[in-house]
């Protein structure tokens, strides 16, 4: 090793995790820029504000937990610590919160749109 430390590299499946955390975080953030951008376009029959506040959560959460995760896993391999449990939690949580909130925007969408 270059700098002496005794640091474990990032295995595939760590690499992998981390690439999957990262898109979360990307699709978070697209989801909340789409869920704001169609919320202000239907006025008719529209949102009511606390629906898209939920929902936003719901997308502002799995964006959260992804950036969360792909920092533990960067902190576990500079550290030369192992990956902690909770990663492995928040990867199933950050996918089941993306996925109820745009679930969960599409069923209203459609809902609005065709009245």
């Amino acid at each position: 090793m270059i700098d002496g430390h005794d640091k474990s590299p990032l295995s595939d499946s760590d690499a992998l995790l981390y690439d999957w955390f990262k898109h979360l975080t990307s699709l978070s953030l697209l989801t909340l820029g789409g869920i704001l951008s169609i919320s202000q376009m239907v006025t008719e029959g529209g949102f009511k504000k606390h629906t898209v506040i939920a929902l936003l959560v719901s997308v502002g959460l799995s964006g959260v937990i992804g950036f969360t995760g792909a920092e533990s896993i960067v902190h576990a391999r500079t550290s030369g610590s192992p990956l902690p449990r909770s990663v492995h939690l928040l990867r199933k949580i950050g996918s089941a919160s993306l996925g109820l909130g745009v679930g969960a925007f599409l069923y209203i969408f459609i809902k609005a749109v065709y009245k």
